[in-house]
């Protein structure tokens, strides 16, 4: 499987939403309450059904569903990318926005030089921004730091 999968989350699972789209995951966190609604949106859309709630196992669904143990989002993502064989791409990470899982469009650089504190401005060179929410990104420490929680917590970038 390649970063096409797509995933939907149940609300539960917010956290682990935000470092599947960190690693650039297409991946859709439902705000319902988890029952038939959730169930039936992951089949439409064909993605791949994230939950910690044992029921949904007992329910008819057509979809494929993961059932997650554990609950820190670190055991979530290590059991989840293990089951479906995924790798960590270096070149997807931060590909998609956090917040609305739309995809990161590039910006120039003179385009944010009053959206942006001037201290960044300075020492960036790379934009992007969200075409949904218009929040815009550039790589700082976060993506360092990102990085180095993943390795520190057995997960191999490559």
């Amino acid at each position: 499987m390649t970063t096409e999968t797509k995933f939907f989350a149940d609300a539960t699972l917010a956290g682990l939403a935000r470092w599947l789209r960190l690693l650039g995951f297409d991946t859709v966190c439902f705000q319902g309450k988890a029952g038939r609604p959730l169930m039936r949106q992951a089949a439409a859309e064909g993605r791949i059904l994230l939950t910690r709630r044992r029921d949904l196992l007992e329910r008819q669904f057509s979809g494929r569903l993961i059932l997650l143990p554990g609950t820190t989002a670190v055991k979530q993502l290590s059991f989840a990318l293990g089951k479906l064989s995924l790798e960590i791409q270096a070149q997807n990470l931060y590909t998609l926005c956090l917040s609305c899982n739309q995809k990161l469009i590039s910006l120039e650089r003179e385009s944010v030089r009053d959206l942006v504190p001037e201290y960044v401005f300075e020492h960036c060179s790379v934009y992007t921004r969200c075409p949904q929410c218009r929040k815009i990104f550039w790589p700082g420490t976060h993506r360092r730091n990102a990085l180095q929680f993943l390795k520190d917590n057995g997960f191999d970038v490559t």
